[in-house]
């Protein structure tokens, strides 16, 4: 009998996989800020903070003194929290400051990130983040070292673009397939499923720009 094959995951979200992560700092501010967020996420989620413990696996307590503004929380605990409510890390952001600092990411100090399908050929990188108003935008450099590689499906609002920096590869959206040489762009609503097909070179690297609606 012939084995049947469980197909690719689709994407979900990023979760943060560096274990020395930063906290916020002590700015009480952008505390109060990210407190006043996780507070109104999870109200618009219908959960209690007991509930929210569980699911997080932080304390009932801790998550109190994140919504009011009385500690400042780890980049990990952020991720915890997001991930149980299922919103973007961004998201908590975008009621602080009107006017955002520009983000300078020097050459390989960008955030290791992880996505669906994830291992030590795929190589994700989060360049910075904007956020305010309605608009969340994610650059990320994606490094790809395995031809071998099962690639997930993506499909995800917003739109997305694409710029090819080294190598070649076949990439997909929808039904159509465009074949990326270095200087080669795509830019495309992420409504639909795309994601490389075919790595052809040894190495790939291309940068991609995701823009969404928080109001979504």
């Amino acid at each position: 009998m012939a084995s049947t094959k469980n197909p690719p995951p689709k994407e979900k979200g990023v979760s943060i996989i560096d274990k020395n992560l930063p906290s916020f700092g002590s700015d009480k501010q952008l505390e109060a800020s990210i407190g006043k967020q996780v507070r109104i996420a999870r109200k618009n989620a219908g959960v209690t903070l007991q509930q929210l413990s569980k699911q997080s696996l932080l304390s009932a307590s801790m998550l109190s003194k994140i919504e009011n503004g009385q500690i400042s929380a780890s980049l990990k605990t952020i991720q915890l929290i997001c991930h149980a409510l299922n919103i973007s890390i961004t998201s908590l952001f975008k009621q602080h400051d009107k006017d955002v600092e520009p983000t300078f990411i020097k050459s390989g100090d960008g955030l290791t990130i992880e996505r669906a399908g994830s291992d030590e050929s795929r190589h994700y990188q989060l360049l910075g983040h904007t956020v305010g108003g309605s608009l969340n935008v994610e650059p990320c450099l994606i490094t790809i070292t395995s031809r071998d590689y099962e690639f997930p499906e993506f499909q995800h609002k917003g739109v997305e673009f694409i710029y090819m920096l080294k190598g070649q590869m076949d990439y997909y959206y929808g039904t159509k397939i465009y074949h990326f040489k270095k200087g080669d762009s795509l830019y495309f609503d992420s409504d639909k499923p795309h994601g490389p097909k075919k790595i052809i070179s040894d190495e790939c690297q291309f940068l991609t720009i995701i823009c969404t609606n928080n109001s979504d």
